[in-house]
């Protein structure tokens, strides 16, 4: 008889040679942190995976044991809670909202957002004009292998119409590559190339300029997270001659949105931060 989650799990720690708090510590540097009781019950059997977040880090835990894709959440038992695993959703459910996603990242023939480079810290500074509009963004980013010779990741924007495309400007550590652009979505892929090819679990950062093909007058900026981010940080600066009158940080995720008032303080850009984030929305809104 096959093995079940527990058994499995102890097994591979013991063939990896590692301990429960090696674990723990490399999870926690790729953003996915379990604590140490939740791993020693999930090897003892008394539970397993079961939240999204858990399911998440599940992945990195097969990757970091050197186990196949599945070897572990595939000896999953069944679910003890009631209805389905939290945050057990496919790439078709995650983009339900934005269905042009899905058709530009297999036209640059990406199957999801992490093929190859998982997102480990991101940093967005949006600027907004005199106008109240923004015309672009910088974007920095520690990306980490998930095998060898990993270099691509897909980049995302969806707008609403967009008549002409964005442009991204690699700063420093990248290149770009192929792009896709499908105006009746609204949806913008290109195809990010790191500057060399890396091995599995090694980092890299890159740095890059998005400029929009047509200004935005959203009174918002947020940035979905997909996946479990060490850190993200969304800073807006607005022209002086156009300051909000008020400002919320929102954060979304299966349980619903969280909202928190504030402030410029006397300055003229505010920004909104998050450790151990994802999945979900983290964003900013404000009113003239």
């Amino acid at each position: 008889m096959e093995a079940g989650f527990h058994d499995a799990f102890a097994e591979a720690l013991a063939r990896r040679g590692v301990t429960l708090s090696w674990l723990h510590e490399r999870l926690v540097e790729r953003g996915c942190p379990v604590s140490p009781t939740a791993l020693s019950y999930w090897r003892s059997g008394r539970s397993q995976p079961e939240r999204g977040t858990s399911l998440e880090a599940l992945a990195e835990i097969e990757r970091l044991l050197r186990l196949s894709p599945g070897g572990l959440s595939a000896r999953l038992g069944p679910s003890k809670r009631p209805g389905p695993r939290p945050g057990e959703r496919s790439m078709q459910e995650i983009f339900a909202d934005s269905p042009g996603v899905l058709p530009a990242l297999h036209a640059l023939e990406f199957e999801g957002l992490y093929d190859e480079l998982v997102e480990q810290l991101r940093h967005i500074t949006v600027d907004i004009d005199e106008h109240g509009r923004a015309t672009g963004m910088e974007v920095r980013a520690i990306m980490q292998a998930r095998g060898n010779d990993a270099r691509r990741t897909p980049l995302i924007v969806t707008l609403d119409g967009l008549d002409r495309a964005p442009e991204f400007r690699p700063v420093a550590g990248c290149s770009i590559g192929r792009t896709f652009l499908d105006p009746a979505t609204g949806v913008f892929a290109a195809e990010l190339l790191m500057d060399r090819s890396l091995a599995r679990d090694e980092t890299c950062l890159y740095e890059l300029s998005v400029e929009l093909g047509e200004p935005s007058d959203d009174a918002w900026f947020d940035h979905y997270a997909a996946r479990r981010l060490g850190e993200l940080l969304i800073w807006v600066r607005f022209d002086p001659s156009r300051l909000p009158s008020r400002l919320e940080r929102y954060v979304r995720t299966d349980d619903g949105e969280e909202v928190t008032e504030v402030t410029l303080g006397g300055g003229r850009s505010v920004h909104a931060l998050a450790r151990g984030f994802g999945p979900g929305m983290l964003g900013i809104r404000w009113t003239w």
